[in-house]
């Protein structure tokens, strides 16, 4: 959610307001609500009227996830969910309509499966088992994507959501991409840290440089140094985003990756192939994931910006291979409406996925939902919380949890403060194995101690020898 890699997920609900109430760079599309009078003129007012009269999570949690999943059907057994129902009502003269979505995390590091008989990755295949519904109604949301961090703001993640391709004022669908391929060789065996690396001035704004496998940067007052590990026979790419220079970028071989001595080696020129940025960052988009093209696109967009190193135009993805799969937000998107006076049931039921802390014996889950952005409501009158399951929790941060035939359950007058998150275990006391963690600073002093003793006591032997010699 890298230990970013959280198994710890994100889930909220909530109306997206007036387009002038979210930050610039929002498609209008995504935080729009439309009030109609009886004349059909249609009204924008500051607020969307649409309060939230009762709001009741169920979490259904009868097992835990398994770390790892040989195959599909195992993994689409898991029944952890949860389940949000809502009471809306509009006081309002209007008619109103509003698009929701609701965020429900990364896909969780043990959804990672290739099933071959059923053509590839299974990634998305578990929104099919969960539904949402108006009124009994079963309704057909949108599965969006957006680029993720790990942690989630609504403030920041809500303008991620795109009908098109995002309007950035450097990449652009057609922005000029140049990809230079350069074979290394001639290093001797004798340096196995050796570091290819060439330079780029810090001025230089027409065009931001992603090297694929880079592995550290050096800076001065006027230029900027990359580079990476070297091995003879290696292919490396390097990209040029807008006016591409000549291919001849000055490569220069060093002992290791501090690049103060260099050494004997060769960078040689082999290819280069010129493509606009979409076919860039589509390169490595697989339809199968259930993803849009429009979604991944943006997400890639998102990926490189925020990658850049000090405003210089040096780029990073966070894949290796451009499959930035893992480090994408699935949203629930769809649309409700409401007469005046109107009131309506919407319930939202979506997989859960907890993190799994295996350092407790037996081990424990941690269980996060988003419940601030809910504040952006109108008004909110009433929150239940129940969690269904046979296990104990360990730990909560909102207190009032009270013991229940099914597991817990809390009534609250209103939203918290913060957010709502608990863990569970099988035992009501999980135990934590004692480790001695001693600082690296702590070890590297006692390291030195011990060098130095060992030292003073093989002088202390030599000089008592040399002593009794001279007797």
């Amino acid at each position: 959610m890298n230990s970013k890699k959280s198994g710890i997920f994100s889930l909220l609900f909530c109306v997206l307001m007036l387009f002038g109430s979210i930050p610039s760079g929002a498609n209008s599309a995504q935080t729009r609500w439309q009030g109609v009078t009886s004349t059909g003129t249609i009204v924008t007012e500051q607020d969307c009227p649409i309060v939230v009269e009762k709001e009741q999570l169920t979490f259904e949690i009868n097992e835990f996830p398994q770390t790892y999943y040989s195959d599909t059907e195992s993994f689409l057994s898991y029944s952890g969910k949860v389940t949000a129902d809502y009471t809306f009502y509009n006081p309002s003269d209007l008619s109103v309509s509003a698009t929701l979505v609701f965020p429900f995390g990364t896909a969780p590091d043990y959804m990672n499966i290739y099933d071959s008989e059923n053509g590839g990755c299974i990634y998305g295949a578990d929104t099919a088992k969960y539904r949402i519904t108006v009124n009994e109604k079963e309704i057909q949301p949108i599965i969006r994507h957006t680029w993720t961090s790990g942690s989630f703001s609504l403030e920041r993640d809500l303008p991620r959501i795109h009908d098109t391709y995002v309007n950035d004022p450097f990449f652009t669908p057609d922005l000029t991409v140049t990809k230079y391929t350069y074979k290394i060789s001639g290093i001797s065996n004798e340096y196995s840290a050796a570091t290819a690396a060439f330079c780029r001035g810090k001025d230089d704004f027409k065009t931001k440089i992603l090297l694929q496998n880079q592995s550290g940067m050096n800076a001065s007052d006027s230029y900027i140094q990359l580079h990476l590990w070297a091995e003879n026979e290696q292919e490396v790419n390097v990209y040029f985003f807008g006016e591409a220079p000549s291919h001849d970028i000055g490569w220069r071989i060093y002992e290791n990756g501090t690049c103060e001595r260099e050494i004997g080696g060769s960078v040689s020129f082999v290819s280069s192939e010129t493509i606009d940025f979409k076919t860039f960052a589509l390169q490595s988009y697989n339809s199968m994931l259930g993803i849009s093209e429009t979604d991944w696109y943006n997400a890639m967009v998102e990926d490189l910006k925020q990658s850049e190193k000090n405003s210089y135009g040096i780029l990073s993805c966070s894949d290796k291979n451009f499959d930035i799969s893992s480090r994408l937000m699935r949203w629930y998107q769809y649309d409700i409406a409401l007469e005046p006076k109107e009131k309506i049931t919407n319930t939202v039921t979506a997989p859960i996925y907890p993190s799994i802390n295996r350092d407790y014996d037996p081990p424990v889950y941690g269980y996060q939902y988003l419940l601030s952005p809910a504040k952006t409501w109108a008004d909110f009158g009433e929150l239940e919380i129940v969690i269904n399951t046979p296990y104990f929790i360990t730990e909560s941060n909102t207190d009032g949890f009270a013991k229940s035939e099914n597991g817990y359950k809390l009534t609250l007058d209103g939203l918290p403060d913060g957010e709502l998150e608990f863990t569970l275990s099988s035992s009501e006391n999980p135990s934590k194995p004692f480790n001695i963690y001693f600082p690296i600073e702590i070890i590297i002093v006692c390291a030195v101690f011990a060098v130095l003793l060992t030292g003073g006591i093989v002088v202390f032997v030599l000089l008592r020898k040399r002593k009794k010699k001279s007797r």
